[in-house]
């Protein structure tokens, strides 16, 4: 019929066109402008290069005086560098090399072919080593690169190379002061020791004696408490650099006092003691092989399924409770073979400093304990209840950081173990356990500011419980499950034991402190018992390591999320 429209579409079109400005390229033909680079001339069709480049699409379409000429005068960019970007224009291919990069770059820059920049990027990025960076560096500040990924791709190449980077004459003579603050702040510096990087600014200052003047302010970004004391007495005092700045004497009488208040370390969070770790790490402290062997590695989660092995106290102990202060991990009690062959409570207390990858043996606790509970609240490390092979005891004692000493505080209300606690806004919620006679629903808060009297704590018989309130009951009674608190919510992770069937139920729900209830979220992939339980907040993940299938009686070796 008449009115009757079919549209077509042709699949070669977009091809037919490039390939008959190619042809009439290579023939010579319609070719209506000649732009002159150097001592060359180079024929080309305007409207090819307006629909490739945003620079000649400006120069022949607006109201510029080029647009009407048949020859053009470039300047700034050489006849070599346009050549093969010309080429591009026409035919979309590119040859680079180390010769010719530098040209093409710049032609590439000058008339905005922003693809062609791309590769350029791309190619010096794959060929960057020690010998070429700082060139590659000066070839992309030169003609202001800013392409999406570039810096980023460079910065991180500098950042895993920077000590051996360093000690190069051309890459210390380009570094500028900016820059070098800029790296040094990048906790990305952490896989070299601390006292490499002071070495390495030493580097960078003796380059030219015109920097000295920025020492004062480069040393406050070396981070001297990460150093050994041996390190800052024989290789940061005796340099040139110490007498001459205040600032760096100053750093290192700050270090030397953090070196010998060995106990207040935690609590001192200076910049200087800040470990040096572009992302939060997953580390897994000892643990059980089946009944009967104390698994005592420590493990560090590298990357997916790559475990470290670090250094671990050589006690044959199987923590219970782990504590976390200013990234100093505390392990307290548990149980640990004794020269019975029997695992009986411990009272024992070490602490793993990630700076130096050392141990330290703290104050026992008062009373051994297993399967209690602790929380960390200001200065104090608490432990709540637990028991030992021959009692269960509701005694609630604190660690003070600053002087490594135990004092009791107002015990629980019930003797209880397997109960778990999490601190909320400076309150310690303790929730479910066993108690004499069954599995537990009770959640109760310890507030310390409600603490009693020198006497009332010292009174371990009698029960004083000024701090203690009781809150609403959980929905199910729960036993050696774990809780964790986020964002203004206590979260307590499954897993419980059914009183009625001994049963591992995969429930998760979250106490609101603030409307005092529970709800319910999600179940589980899989149902353990004595895992552990971390939470990755920039992921908004809640993740569970290992754990115990009471069922088939054998440990799990699993991570979910």
């Amino acid at each position: 019929m008449a009115g009757d429209v079919e549209g077509f579409c042709s699949s070669i079109h977009d091809t037919s066109v490039s390939a008959g400005f190619r042809a009439l390229y290579e023939e010579g033909l319609l070719l209506d402008v000649t732009l002159v680079i150097e001592d060359h001339q180079f024929q080309a069709h305007k409207a090819l290069l307006a629909t490739q480049s945003d620079y000649f699409r400006i120069m022949f379409t607006a109201d510029m005086r080029e647009r009407d000429q048949n020859k053009i005068h470039l300047k700034g960019l050489t006849a070599t560098g346009f050549s093969h970007v010309l080429q591009f224009m026409y035919y979309g291919t590119i040859e680079l090399s180390m010769n010719t990069v530098h040209e093409i770059l710049q032609a590439a820059m000058y008339v905005q072919l922003i693809e062609v920049v791309k590769f350029c990027c791309s190619f010096l990025l794959a060929k960057i080593c020690l010998e070429n960076c700082a060139e590659i560096m000066r070839l992309l500040d030169d003609f202001g690169v800013n392409i999406e990924g570039v810096r980023e791709k460079l910065d991180a190449f500098l950042l895993e190379n920077f000590v051996p980077l360093m000690s190069r004459p051309d890459f210390l003579s380009y570094l500028s002061f900016e820059k070098l603050m800029s790296y040094l702040d990048n906790d990305h510096l952490s896989r070299f020791p601390e006292i490499e990087l002071y070495e390495a600014v030493q580097s960078w200052l003796r380059h030219d004696r015109r920097r000295w003047r920025h020492t004062d302010t480069i040393i406050q970004n070396i981070r001297f408490c990460l150093m050994t004391p041996s390190n800052v007495f024989e290789k940061v005092k005796t340099s040139e650099f110490y007498r001459y700045s205040r600032q760096l004497r100053y750093e290192v009488e700050q270090a030397l006092n953090y070196f010998q208040n060995v106990h207040q370390q935690p609590l001192l969070d200076m910049k200087s003691s800040r470990i040096r770790s572009a992302k939060p790490q997953t580390t897994v402290f000892r643990g059980m092989i089946g009944h009967s062997m104390v698994n005592s590695k420590i493990l560090l989660l590298k990357k997916p399924r790559v475990w470290w092995e670090l250094e671990g106290p050589q006690v044959p102990l199987r923590p219970d409770c782990l504590a976390i202060v200013n990234n100093f991990v505390f392990l307290l009690g548990g149980e640990e073979l004794g020269p019975d062959g029997e695992f009986h409570a411990s009272s024992k207390v070490f602490r793993y400093d990630p700076r130096q990858n050392s141990w330290l043996r703290m104050a026992d606790m008062s009373v051994p304990r297993s399967e209690f509970a602790v929380g960390v609240i200001g200065k104090f490390i608490y432990a709540v209840a637990g028991r030992t092979r021959d009692e269960t005891f509701y005694s609630t004692e604190r660690y003070d950081i600053t002087n490594d000493k135990w004092e009791f505080v107002d015990p629980y209300p019930v003797n209880k173990y397997g109960h778990e606690g999490t601190v909320l806004n400076n309150k310690l919620f303790i929730t479910g356990g066993i108690t004499s006679s069954s599995t537990s629903k009770q959640v109760c808060v310890f507030d310390p500011s409600k603490e009693g009297t020198i006497e009332q704590r010292t009174r371990r018989t009698q029960v004083v419980t000024n701090c203690w309130e009781n809150k609403s009951k959980m929905n199910y009674a729960r036993c050696f499950h774990k809780m964790i608190s986020y964002n203004g919510v206590s979260v307590g992770v499954t897993h419980l034991l059914r009183e009625d069937r001994h049963v591992s139920l995969d429930v998760i729900s979250v106490p609101f402190s603030f409307r005092n209830l529970f709800e319910h979220l999600f179940p589980c992939i899989s149902v353990c018992n004595f895992f552990g339980v971390l939470l990755f907040k920039c992921l908004k993940l809640l993740t569970f390591l290992h754990g115990f299938l009471l069922k088939m009686q054998k440990y799990k070796f699993s991570i979910q999320s």
